[in-house]
């Protein structure tokens, strides 16, 4: 397929209740092309690593709420149901163990007979021969619950002790744990202490009676839980129960790997919400990343190179040799005789320092990269558990923020294009996941999720777009003239673009030339220097055309770009704010309005008159800056004060009736308060012109000459106030306008 034959398809995916695909999706085909890969979802749980494929870490959540069928919410307890029953299964992710190593050997077997829901099996903890000692007095066994419990109740019992777990056939309902303490922990950072719970004490039995052990607790938030035995004598525990109340605190889903079959631009992002309860006591946050493999998880090992750390201190102080954790397989694993050779000589160099190993790991090609990741099998066949499985940044992006609201909409939205919330997370990428993370402060509050819907455009349009914008300083509230500079890396396989749309901080004061110059160097130029930007569309050249103007942004056609290219635009505009990002999007008009995003970078060197652009990186490299444009440091919050005209007659005859009081608000990111307020020369307020709650920018705000109860003013001098509170101070401005008839 040529670049003039590609052609880009643009559709809504959805999951949940009306979307294509449940949320506890096997792996399978969305649609044609599009297909789900079950994630790696990585966590940490009693010190040991692992990698499950599962979409809900924990288990907690509840895809079929009577209320609500098909939505996920929260787990919510029933408190007649054992919530350790499943607990050590793949979804769940808990664990039962014991911190005695010689405990942890002797009964690990037998964990599960403490969770089985079966009154014929227990957890023996019995003398192994006539004569000798249970080695009861002092056992500790843990719990894990992955996941943040309202525990309320606790329960354990011998066989055949329970009536609602009758054993006839294993009558040791004497053999009841004589002395026993019961510790808890939230599991949440602020309660460990060097990486170690804090635990609690919420039961303390020395001489317990009660063949069956029923303790009601005031409810609280419990992840981990320990049992010790405080009396030498055997026991068994056929059943440990614990009970919960209400939505569990947190909650996460994690969705399926999509897989666009190629890279692919991402648009809106949108879902169906609702709340249970108090919807200011819980939260549901979706985030989402994108990346250029299947695997999100990187594993890892011991590399060649090691990190020279101080430990003690004052004059006991000596260098610790911590070897580095590396990504990339050893060289014996590896079959292809060049790979393993690059990884020995270029990668396992241990005159390299650990910094410039990783370095030159991250610029590999993705392909090699691909073939000498660490998988899943090396790391397990490696065996070292020290080495970390972690987020694998290279080439997956960090989980994007949470989303904002404005993502929520109605059901007959959930498949609009272009409503709801940009998708931050980077583009143009292959594969692509979301998350939703669901938390409560209250045991009957949660909010549930219906259906996530989000845009899909594909082939891509570029490969690549690195933007540049020049100068970047510039003075406050100053006309001046940028150039800003695309270069475009593409291919075949990409669709190509011919619409531009560049954001400005406020509306440009006039567009000049357009040019873009083509990997062959033919030039194309667009030319809008004597073109007025009141009447639009305004054509320059061929197929150069300004479509759109406003406060944010200005939007122009060109010819269609379908290879690699440097598109060059000079306009005038001002900056008002320090730090102040002009990015830009390109599109395909033939393919809808998902767009692909700029990244700033050394575009070109876009030196002119006396200005020097002293770029010294390689250019098409990304540098995180070149978007921006500074700004001395100012005091001013509110500067260019103007009224225009400064005399006029609003006598309604259709000349000079309006004049329009003018101002730039500066530096403000957090919108603040501002108001307009008209006096005569008495000091007697006859107008608030205006209130709002604004940012940085250029405003105008008109007066048609009357008075608050909309009449005519007399002929005279009027007052102006123009007010502005900041998180810091106050500031106000003032000005004259004159009325005359």
């Amino acid at each position: 397929m040529t670049a003039h034959q590609a052609k880009t398809e643009e559709i809504s995916i959805s999951l949940g209740e009306n979307g294509l695909k449940e949320w506890d999706v096997e792996q399978g085909t969305l649609y044609s092309g599009v297909e789900l890969i079950l994630p790696s979802v990585v966590f940490q749980s009693s010190g040991n690593f692992s990698v499950e494929h599962t979409n809900t870490p924990g288990g907690v959540i509840e895809f079929n709420s009577d209320k609500y069928p098909g939505w996920i919410f929260p787990q919510k307890a029933d408190t007649s149901e054992n919530i350790l029953i499943g607990l050590t299964n793949t979804n769940r992710g808990g664990t039962i163990s014991s911190p005695i190593p010689s405990a942890q050997v002797r009964f690990s077997d037998q964990y599960e007979n403490l969770i089985d829901n079966d009154g014929e099996t227990a957890l023996e903890v019995k003398a192994l021969s006539s004569g000798s000692s249970a080695g009861a007095l002092g056992l500790i066994f843990e719990f894990d619950f992955n996941a943040l419990f309202a525990v309320n109740r606790i329960r354990f019992f011998p066989r055949n002790a329970a009536p609602d777990f009758p054993a006839p056939g294993h009558p040791f309902q004497n053999d009841f744990l004589k002395g026993y303490e019961i510790f808890v922990n939230d599991g949440q950072p602020e309660s460990q202490l060097n990486g170690r719970p804090v635990w609690t004490t919420i039961a303390l039995e020395g001489q317990n009676k009660e063949r069956v052990t029923d303790l009601r607790i005031p409810t609280q938030f419990v992840r981990l839980m320990r049992l010790k035995s405080l009396t030498a004598a055997g026991f068994e525990i056929g059943e440990l129960q614990v009970f919960a109340q209400g939505y569990v605190p947190s909650a996460s889903y994690v969705s399926s790997i999509f897989d666009f079959g190629e890279p692919a631009l991402l648009g809106n992002l949108r879902w169906l919400q609702n709340t249970v309860g108090d919807s200011l006591l819980c939260r549901a946050h979706i985030r989402t990343r994108t990346g250029i493999d299947g695997q999100p998880a990187e594993f890892t090992r011991k590399g060649m190179q090691v990190n020279l750390v101080e430990t003690g201190s004052g004059l006991q102080t000596n260098l610790v040799e911590i070897p580095v954790k590396v990504p990339w397989k050893r060289p014996q694993d590896v079959e292809d005789n060049e790979l393993a050779q690059l990884i020995e000589t270029e990668l396992d160099d241990d005159l390299l320092t650990p910094a410039e190993a990783l370095l030159r790991w991250s610029k590999l090609p993705t392909s090699v990269r691909e073939q000498i990741s660490l998988t899943q099998i090396d790391y397990d066949r490696i065996g070292d558990r020290s080495s970390p499985i972690r987020d694998d940044l290279t080439n997956w992006s960090p989980w994007s923020p949470p989303y904002p609201v404005e993502g929520i909409v109605s059901e007959h939205n959930l498949n609009a294009h272009h409503i709801g919330t940009d998708i931050v997370s980077p583009g143009p990428r292959r594969y692509f996941q979301f998350a939703v993370d669901f938390s409560s402060g209250s045991f009957e509050s949660a909010k549930g999720i219906g259906t996530i819907s989000f845009d899909l455009s594909r082939p891509a349009l570029a490969d690549t777009l690195i933007g540049e914008i020049f100068p970047r300083t510039a003075s406050v509230g100053e006309g001046t003239i940028f150039r800003y500079a695309i270069r475009a890396k593409t291919k075949t396989s990409f669709a190509g673009f011919d619409q531009l749309e560049i954001s400005t901080p406020v509306q440009v004061t006039s567009l000049r030339k357009i040019e873009i110059v083509d990997e062959n160097g033919i030039s194309k130029t667009g030319d809008f220097t004597d073109v007025s930007l009141a009447q639009l569309p305004a054509v320059a050249g061929d197929d150069f055309v300004l479509r759109e103007v406003t406060d944010q942004k200005f939007v122009i056609s060109i010819p269609k770009v379908t290879r690699d290219a440097l598109v060059t635009v000079e306009f005038e505009s001002a900056v008002l704010r320090f730090g102040t990002i002009f990015s830009a999007r390109v599109y395909n008009s033939q393919s809808g309005q998902i767009g692909q995003s700029v990244l700033a970078g050394n575009a070109a060197d876009l030196s002119f008159s006396n200005l020097i652009d002293k770029d010294v990186t390689k250019v098409g490299s990304l540098v995180p800056t070149n978007l921006t444009v500074e700004l001395p440091i100012i005091k001013d919050l509110l500067i260019n004060i103007t009224a225009e005209p400064a005399i006029f007659t609003p006598n309604r005859d259709g000349h000079n009736d309006v004049s329009k009081i003018q101002f730039d608000i500066t530096n403000i990111a957090t919108p603040a308060p501002v108001s307009v307020e008209l006096f005569d020369l008495s000091g007697h307020r006859i107008r608030m012109l205006s209130t709002a709650n604004v940012s940085s920018g250029r405003f105008v705000i008109p007066w048609d000459g009357t008075d608050n109860s909309n009449q005519l003013v007399p002929p005279g001098h009027y007052l102006f106030r123009i007010s502005l509170t900041s998180d810091t101070r106050q500031e106000n401005r003032q000005g004259v306008v004159v009325v005359v008839y």
